[in-house]
């Protein structure tokens, strides 16, 4: 199966994922310190989400393993990723992340992007037709139920103001991805809180910026990620009446793909390539959800052009520090691509 990639399919970026989410090292950890007890080896503070550098990345590539035993993998390569799920996603090993964030050490860890990519990672594995897939949901419950209910509370707190970061803080994507898994695993309560909050935060679609330029370690924008949350939480005309009010005023043409030059030398170089990514996903959501008749319609398709050409021309796996995320996007996308997973509104009755 091919991606968007001319040169990679899902089957090399498996592969990759497969050889990085068993990388303990280089390693950052995101964790209070309470006593000279809480310094361990991320293998041992989290033994399922050990690798990728960071607890976030290797949850979202184990969700990447999961959504890819729906793709043609050779049997080789599926029979290793179903013993590595195996492995990692078992009743002792996911124990202790619960353990791990039942600490004081925990509270806010990975708050919560972290958090809403596990909810997905969950749900993945819920509606996945893998054999194995069944004892992976039932190990992950305790770690899923512990995480929903930390970030609800979290977002619900965070009134009257959401965090419109370009980075892993951003309140819109821990919504969008929270307001899929709900979906998908038919939870109708957290739906229709996500919905509510998303009205709350973003409804009068002031004050994000439209059009502009993205800061130097951006990996998302803010204004196009609450544009692909609200196209999932508002009805196609309400969402249509917003978009054209949020971008009334914004300077120049807010579909084109900014300029990237990735920087080898540093991990945060690769989020601007991350950044065409997300955009471009975000732009896909917006596109489905406006259809062809919508004014900005002819000029959103010629600008999610453009961000596929830029995206084509990235190496996912040129070096750990595009390896240890950037497949997981590239995935995420071609879901957007080919008009995403099943996401009708459970509670709601939007979809």
């Amino acid at each position: 199966m091919r991606t968007v990639f001319a040169e990679f399919t899902v089957e090399d970026l498996v592969r990759t994922v497969v050889g990085t989410v068993t990388q303990e090292y280089p390693h950052k950890l995101d964790q209070e310190l309470n006593s000279d007890g809480d310094l361990k080896p991320p293998r041992e503070l989290n033994p399922t989400f050990y690798g990728c550098y960071d607890w976030h990345s290797a949850v979202h590539s184990h969700w990447l393993l999961v959504r890819c035993l729906a793709s043609s993998l050779s049997s080789e390569l599926r029979k290793a990723v179903v013993e590595l799920l195996t492995v990692h996603l078992s009743e002792e090993r996911i124990g202790q992340e619960v353990k791990f964030f039942g600490s004081p050490g925990g509270r806010t860890s990975e708050r919560p992007y972290g958090w809403a990519w596990l909810l997905l990672l969950h749900a993945e594995c819920a509606r996945s037709s893998e054999m194995a897939a069944n004892q992976w949901t039932k190990a992950l419950n305790p770690l899923a139920a512990l995480l929903r209910g930390r970030l609800m509370d979290y977002l619900s707190g965070l009134a009257p103001y959401p965090i419109r970061s370009g980075t892993h803080a951003n309140t819109a994507l821990a919504l969008q991805l929270t307001l899929e898994a709900s979906r998908l695993v038919h939870d109708a309560d957290t739906e229709r809180s996500v919905t509510s909050l998303a009205l709350q935060f973003f409804g009068d679609s002031a004050p994000a910026t439209w059009g502009a330029v993205p800061s130097g370690t951006d990996f998302l924008s803010a204004p196009l990620t609450e544009g692909a949350l609200m196209a999932e939480a508002m009805t196609p005309d309400e969402f249509g009446g917003w978009l054209s009010q949020a971008v009334s005023d914004s300077p120049g043409d807010v579909w084109r793909a900014p300029l990237v030059a990735a920087d080898d030398a540093n991990f945060g170089g690769a989020h601007l390539e991350g950044l065409l990514v997300t955009r471009a996903w975000s732009m896909a959501i917006v596109a489905r959800a406006l259809g062809a008749d919508h004014p900005h319609s002819p000029k959103l398709a010629l600008g999610l052009a453009e961000h596929l050409d830029r995206v084509r021309q990235i190496q996912p796996a040129a070096g750990f520090h595009r390896a240890h995320w950037l497949p997981t996007f590239l995935v995420y996308l071609e879901d957007q691509l080919s008009g995403g997973v099943d996401r009708r509104g459970i509670a709601s009755g939007r979809r």
